[in-house]
């Protein structure tokens, strides 16, 4: 989803905006799996901020951004982006930034 806020499509089109969809998901997922007071507050923040960013959006009149037509080219590269970068933190970044792996060998 982070990569589809950069191309537009038809998953950009159904998320209405990816980046505050995937800002959602990923605090979530970070909120089930670690349960200290710095993991709530730091993981619940961008929750909370990504839920109420989302419903101002709503409200707020929307803006014409100049851009790349919408193509289903662009979804496929979403797809495969996305993929790539999800491999690329799953097996090596998250270790190698955080300190924390995600695959428990």
């Amino acid at each position: 989803l982070f990569v589809a806020s950069m191309f537009p499509g038809r998953i950009q089109t159904a998320t209405k905006n990816p980046l505050l969809t995937a800002t959602k998901l990923w605090a979530l997922a970070h909120l089930l799996v670690n349960g200290t007071l710095a993991d709530v507050l730091l993981f619940g923040s961008f929750l909370v901020w990504a839920v109420l960013d989302r419903i101002s959006l709503k409200r707020r009149t929307p803006r014409v951004v100049p851009g790349a037509p919408p193509s289903a080219a662009n979804d496929v590269i979403v797809v495969v982006a996305g993929l790539a970068l999800y491999a690329v933190t799953v097996v090596w970044a998250h270790n190698a930034l955080f300190g924390v792996p995600v695959i428990l060998r």
